[in-house]
């Protein structure tokens, strides 16, 4: 019964996501990022944590994510202004500008590394995977579309979106609830209901301080290269009079808002609330407080130092995902073991 009223929460939860996103496409983005997204990385980390990171070997894994979420972190870091003095320096130059493109293959050694993990349980496999990872990394490091998708999609969109709809689905195997199926195929319908769906630029209005806070953090970047790869840009510019832009945005506030809201209404499915002890409730609501405060303070400086953290929670998923779609394809493939 608990099941089914949390799959009726997220029904609402779907609805209202679009219409708050279709409503207010760049300002409900920034405060679910802002607001949400902090309080998602910190109980979601503990809750990955308490389930051992989902890996047998999970020393290296943790190590290995902390390591990549660093690496990703310190380019940004050195952008803030109080480095200012120091980005003359050649060294310093070159990490905040040409390291980025390197360090994308993280996220691809990362994934290598969970599949070795989760699906091998001979050592002997799980590095003959992970060496094919970091050599595949290597080889496809010269194809732009790479890039993009792991680079600028893949701990974006990809994670909120995708990710979200297959660990719902991956969840309703269990459950096998009418309603859960119900909103696994809502929330794969969401992007060709945004594509179809009535919409006017006319009196569509957005606040310069809005865009500005959009703009300095270069989330326009991600709609420039989801237009570029559906083939209606050549990925160059990003403009608010493009009905494309505004629609691809609407569905990136739809999928990072109903991303966090998910999370939260699946305390009494997944249990993560179960293990968090009052002294570490206050210790995580303290810094949740904290950070929402540096983001309200500048918004630059809230996204630049909750980064790491950001990448953290992105990175300690990748074996759930793996679980997830290991799951589902069973389910397809082999419906009677699952």
């Amino acid at each position: 019964m608990k099941s089914q009223n949390v799959d009726l929460l997220n029904t609402g939860l779907i609805v209202v996501s679009l219409i708050c996103a279709y409503w207010l496409p760049f300002e409900l983005f920034l405060f679910a990022y802002a607001v949400l997204g902090p309080l998602h990385y910190f109980t979601e980390i503990n809750w990955i944590r308490d389930k051992q990171y989902f890996v047998s070997n999970n020393k290296f894994w943790i190590w290995l994510t902390i390591t990549f979420s660093l690496l990703i972190s310190i380019p940004l870091l050195l952008r803030l202004p109080i480095f200012d003095a120091f980005q003359e320096n050649s060294i310093i130059h070159q990490i905040i500008y040409y390291l980025p493109t390197y360090l994308n293959s993280c996220f691809f050694i990362a994934i290598a590394c969970a599949i070795a993990f989760v699906g091998f349980k001979k050592k002997l496999h799980q590095y003959v995977t992970i060496a094919l990872g970091v050599v595949l990394a290597v080889l496809l490091h010269f194809y732009p579309l790479y890039h993009v998708i792991f680079g600028v999609l893949l701990p974006t969109v990809i994670h909120v979106y995708l990710f979200t709809l297959v660990f719902m689905w991956y969840g309703n195997l269990k459950s096998n609830s009418k309603i859960g199926y119900f909103n696994v195929a809502l929330l794969f319908a969401i992007p060709f209901l945004i594509a179809f769906i009535d919409f006017s630029l006319y009196g569509f209005s957005i606040g310069e301080t809005t865009l500005d806070i959009y703009r300095q953090n270069s989330f326009h970047w991600l709609n420039v290269n989801i237009s570029k790869l559906l083939g209606f840009s050549d990925g160059t510019s990003f403009s608010l009079s493009n009905i494309i832009d505004v629609k691809i945005q609407i569905f990136i506030a739809f999928a990072y808002t109903y991303h966090y809201l998910n999370w939260f209404s699946k305390t009494t499915v997944i249990g993560w609330h179960k293990k968090l002890t009052q002294k570490r409730s206050l210790f995580i609501i303290g810094l949740w407080i904290v950070s929402v405060a540096l983001y309200f303070y500048d918004y630059r400086i809230g996204l630049t130092l909750l980064l790491f953290l950001s990448l953290l929670h992105v990175f300690m998923e990748f074996p759930l995902n793996i679980i997830s779609f290991k799951a589902i394809g069973a389910s397809i493939f082999n419906p009677k073991k699952t």
